[in-house]
């Protein structure tokens, strides 16, 4: 959560613009069945307004597969015609990510001849010669210099190598909670609010510095890495079996909070500017290789296959698009720049978590800065998520695709406000900045159609053509009147109501995530003067629930539903919700 863009305008009201041609539901009821997540469809959708970057061969050369079978990497090469070399042949090399050019080591050698031609490479999973993480590059010699011929590609089905395929939890519904560290050992209000999910941080700087309980001990690839027993032992004593017995879904977040040990923070970063997190270090080997030892070793110890229970998400960073708070790197480099080093990033984690867990899931995580505007966001300060994903599905699909998901944070704008609908305080200056198109400077839970109207785009599909998974993983409405904001209980539990539903609606949002309780921090700081009174929790700080608490308990029981979607549009000052729902 952060405070700035659309939230410094403290002085006038916002709500969501009305739509024509939104698509109606009938009724307010859902089945028992209806709430449990729909599969995936391929998306019949055409959004042409968003810029998108389609893989395109600018090589005369092409490695567009390179595929797990067995102890081996298949490499399949292609070429419309033969390239003219020194010596007639292809020589692929696999380079880290990190590498480029010439750099690497040559693992195979073709003819260099045109039409498609396939290879195999040895695995050599958990060794010094591991080839789970390289990416593969044909060269060639031409005027004596090697030289690059082809696109890289990385493998792309690292599940092919996995032990252990667990059933994933999540299928019971979206009902999802930010779990409260003071509350951890309170399972029986997530009981009684019928939690269906729980997201947890995990910070990545602890597990390689806190030494208080020792260390555990993990040899991958040929190196000896130490985990923090401290923090293993939270999540896999305290945390993840406890839930996993209650049939909760669990999510990680994987956080890069500067401690002693900084060999994940990219030098980029280590500058000397105070930030929240930082960006990973994808820029040497010591930094690469940590990544993929920490994706293994968690992909392992929680894969529900070791008595540590299961970890069925993985959310990549916090916000990553906001630079400087939450993914700082040094400015100077750029976007492009930034993007590159998270999305290795991403991949890294990727492969290492699922080349122990075919199940599990893993999310770039973005805020609801989407597009620019008016200055909003400030590319000195944030990028917006729409440019960000643009940029990183255009990397990645250069290198072979892989089925990362959309972790986002959809809180309203301005933060402070609660009021998500009503059209009775739209202000026709600022209504610009949450509309249902993919000009909208913010995304919230009124207008989350536009970021999956977005990823159902050909050029973002999966690699199986189905459409990115997308969770709503922290939001929040507040109960008090802030910076000049009307608010209470009843407001807040229209909104998350709404919100709710907007997600129900919605099927390619497979979780949804609301603040499990109130924070000192965030009601008493001061912002322009004043407290920002941000109490965007279902329980008061001393756990005491709120009205919101209730209607989130009762919102999926078919006895209740309609009475509290009639209730939230009342609140509103609106007949009906269904005009408002985007359904998906």
């Amino acid at each position: 959560m952060k405070k700035n863009g659309t939230y410094r305008i403290l002085s006038v009201l916002l709500a969501a613009v009305l739509v024509l041609g939104l698509v109606l539901i009938p009724g307010a009821g859902l089945t028992a069945e209806a709430k449990k997540k729909s599969k995936k469809k391929t998306s019949s959708k055409t959004t042409t307004t968003a810029t998108t970057t389609a893989k395109t061969p600018t090589y005369q050369v092409s490695i567009p597969a390179a595929l797990i079978s067995g102890d081996q990497v298949t490499l399949t090469v292609t070429a419309s015609t033969a390239p003219a070399t020194d010596d007639g042949i292809y020589h692929i090399f696999a380079q880290d990510c990190y590498e480029s050019g010439a750099a690497g080591t040559e693992v195979a050698q073709l003819p260099a001849a045109a039409g498609t031609q396939t290879t195999n490479v040895a695995l050599g999973l958990n060794s010094a010669s591991s080839m789970l993480y390289k990416k593969f590059v044909v060269l060639g010699s031409v005027g004596g210099k090697m030289t690059q011929l082809s696109n890289c590609e990385y493998i792309s089905n690292p599940e092919a190598a996995a032990s252990a395929s667990p059933a994933r939890l999540d299928t019971n519904g979206k009902k999802g909670l930010l779990l409260d560290s003071g509350l951890i050992n309170r399972m029986d209000i997530l009981s009684d609010v019928g939690v269906d999910q729980v997201t947890y941080n995990l910070n990545l700087g602890d597990l390689l510095s806190d030494s208080s309980q020792g260390w555990y001990t993990y040899n991958y690839n040929g190196k000896t890495y130490q985990f923090a027993k401290a923090v293993v032992d939270q999540f896999g004593i305290w945390i993840v079996p406890p839930l996993n017995k209650k049939g909760i879904s669990v999510t990680i977040i994987l956080l890069n909070n500067l401690k002693s040990n900084t060999t994940l923070i990219h030098p980029q970063a280590m500058d000397g500017t105070v930030a929240n997190y930082y960006a990973f270090n994808t820029a040497n080997a010591a930094g690469a290789e940590t990544i993929e030892a920490i994706g293994a070793f968690l992909g392992e110890k929680f894969n529900g296959k070791n008595g540590w229970g299961q970890v069925d998400n993985w959310i990549i960073g916090n916000e990553v698009n906001a630079r400087q708070e939450w993914g700082y790197i040094n400015a100077a480099v750029g976007e492009d720049y930034a993007v590159k080093a998270y999305a290795d990033a991403v991949r890294l984690f990727y492969n290492g978590i699922k080349s122990k867990d075919a199940t599990a899931n893993v999310y770039v995580g973005v805020d609801h800065e989407w597009s620019r505007s008016d200055g909003y966001p400030d590319p000195s300060i944030h990028y917006g998520a729409q440019s960000f994903l643009t940029k990183l599905n255009s990397y990645v699909a250069s290198e072979g695709n892989f089925n990362w998901g959309v972790a986002t944070h959809p809180y309203n704008a301005p933060l402070y406000s609660s009021w998500t609908i009503n059209p009775g305080i739209v202000k026709p200056n600022l209504a610009k900045y949450v509309t249902d198109d993919q000009s909208s400077v913010y995304i919230t839970m009124y207008n989350i159609d536009v970021l999956t109207d977005f990823l159902c785009q050909k050029a973002y599909l999966q690699s199986d053509g189905q459409v990115r998974s997308v969770l709503c993983s922290e939001l929040g409405y507040t109960s008090l009147p802030s910076h000049g904001y009307a608010s209470d209980e009843s407001i807040q539990a229209a909104a998350l109501a709404y919100g709710y539903w907007q997600a129900m609606n919605n099927q390619y949002i497979d979780g949804f995530f609301n603040r499990e309780v109130d924070h000192a921090t965030e009601i008493n700081e001061i912002s322009e003067g004043q407290p920002d009174n941000l109490a965007t929790g279902i329980l008061n700080m001393d756990a005491t629930p709120k009205q919101a608490y209730t209607v989130y308990k009762n919102i999926d029981d078919p006895n209740q539903q309609a009475a509290i979607l009639q209730q939230a549009a009342a609140s509103f000052g609106v007949a009906d919700l269904t005009p408002y729902i985007h359904v998906r």
